[in-house]
């Protein structure tokens, strides 16, 4: 069955690196879906993550629902440049986000509409997308999926699993690797995911390890291997990254998908910040944090977002486009097949006003869908 998207390899600059994206355009734009030029989700992956780990399956699901996708990589992930390799940083990867952005509505505008424009983000992403929406006028949505929202919730979390010794020995190979890169020494990396009191950055358990690489492809895109720089460790514990300080900034509507088994992005955090919003809408599902990419809680889950995403992008009645899901021919069945192929305006506190990089906890209105 022919894919119900067309998919272009783009590339965009972001300070002199260059940046590669996939733009997904519904094969059938222009008719059933409400325009010339279909809404348009820029999205990208989590900690360590590049867009062939398990992104395809969502950006196919969004075509389907006649909303085109751009899907990008960090610098020095996946199809972009950049060195050190695997270099995670949150500041970078907001620059990256920003960077994304404007190319869309600079470049694309006569393939999408730039005027619906959604973000899409999950894991350390879910948080990225709410930094860029609390400062970029003109967003009409956002999916903030198991997000990263709080360091010093994380680092308590993550302390508790590897102890005071190797979380202290994690951040000196930090700074040690810092200090490196300001010398032009080779960098120091550590594993991305590893066991319960290991010095990786995702410690998890042998289940949730086998969900993590379950949505890997065979082959990686620049040569992805298990590690990042140590330097992240320094940078969350200087910086204290907290996306949940932006969230009463954000004016688009926000879809906020919580795990009740995660053990890396801890439910109660997704819940006080659905709370935190303007127009915020949580959806939870009883699972841990990866089981969200495949199998029947992606099928739902995709077909939810979408529905989120035409309702408020003024496509069709969200009733139109769930009707042929149940048949396997919506956003989960369009979803399969690219698996197939693939196989508020509050200030934040402390800190700088609303800055992700300082927390915020002021009560606002909270929708939430337990389905």
């Amino acid at each position: 069955m022919a894919a119900p998207y067309v998919r272009s390899t783009l590339y965009f600059d972001v300070a002199g690196t260059r940046c590669e994206g996939w733009l997904f355009e519904p094969a059938r734009a222009g008719t059933a879906h409400g325009g010339s030029r279909p809404p348009v989700v820029v999205m990208a992956h989590g900690m360590g993550a590049q867009k062939d780990m398990g992104l395809e399956p969502y950006a196919a699901g969004f075509t389907s629902g006649g909303l085109a996708a751009f899907v990008f990589d960090y610098r020095t992930f996946g199809g972009s440049a950049g060195e050190p390799r695997q270099w995670v940083s949150p500041r970078r990867h907001v620059e990256d986000w920003r960077a994304a952005v404007a190319f869309v509505r600079d470049r694309l505008a006569d393939r999408v509409d730039v005027e619906r424009l959604c973000l899409w983000g999950t894991s350390f992403a879910g948080g990225h997308v709410l930094a860029i929406a609390a400062d970029t006028p003109g967003v009409v949505a956002v999916v903030s999926q198991v997000p990263h929202l709080d360091a010093r919730a994380a680092t308590l979390l993550s302390v508790r699993k590897r102890g005071v010794p190797r979380s202290l020995l994690a951040l000196a190979a930090g700074a040690a690797d810092a200090a490196a890169g300001a010398l032009g020494l080779p960098p120091l990396y550590l594993p991305l995911v590893g066991p319960p009191g290991s010095l990786a950055f995702m410690q998890l358990s042998e289940f949730e390890s086998a969900e993590y690489y379950s949505k890997h492809p065979r082959v990686y895109q620049g040569g992805w291997t298990n590690r990042a720089r140590a330097c992240l460790a320094l940078e969350l514990f200087v910086h204290r990254y907290s996306p949940i300080a932006c969230v009463p900034r954000v004016a688009a509507p926000v879809l906020f998908v919580a795990a009740s088994r995660d053990t890396l992005c801890p439910v109660d955090a997704v819940r006080r910040a659905a709370g935190l919003a303007r127009r915020g809408q949580l959806l939870e599902r009883d699972c841990t944090h990866f089981e969200l990419y495949r199998g029947e809680l992606f099928e739902k889950l995709i077909d939810e977002q979408v529905l989120f995403l035409r309702r408020h992008t003024g496509l069709a009645a969200a009733r139109e486009a769930a009707a042929p899901a149940r048949g396997g021919k919506g956003a989960a069945g369009a979803a399969a097949r690219a698996r197939g192929a693939d196989a508020g305006d509050l200030p934040g506190s402390p800190g700088s006003p609303g800055s992700a990089f300082s927390v915020a906890d002021t009560a606002a209105s909270r929708e939430r869908d337990q389905a």
